[in-house]
């Protein structure tokens, strides 16, 4: 017998739309890493591991990406994404452009 989840039950996410100001290119892991390090740093493993975050897409071309966070941690993963200055040794600035409940309206209208 299979066990449904109840919609009361399921995790709500929050989407943030962020851009990378400086004059590096990077790439996904990078960037990865850089958030997972400051959240380790300000919070510890029980905090990060809270926060459930995951990176839906990141462009490197134009610097921007999506982040995926439970609804609960949306304040504390914002604090952590202004705590990051430097990746990979480079000058860094993480400008949030905007928090969304879906992909789609954080696509449409913070990275377009």
């Amino acid at each position: 017998m299979k066990f449904k989840v109840k919609p009361s039950q399921k995790e709500n996410w929050r989407y943030i739309a962020f851009e990378l100001v400086t004059t590096g290119v990077f790439v996904d892991q990078d960037v990865v890493k850089a958030i997972t390090a400051a959240n380790l740093r300000l919070y510890g493993e029980i905090g990060t591991s809270e926060e459930n975050l995951w990176l839906i897409e990141f462009d490197k071309e134009k610097q921007r990406g999506i982040l995926r966070c439970s609804h609960k941690a949306q304040q504390k993963v914002l604090a952590a994404l202004t705590a990051i200055t430097k990746i990979n040794e480079q000058d860094v600035v993480f400008n949030v452009r905007g928090v969304s409940g879906t992909i789609k309206k954080a696509t449409d209208k913070y990275l377009k």
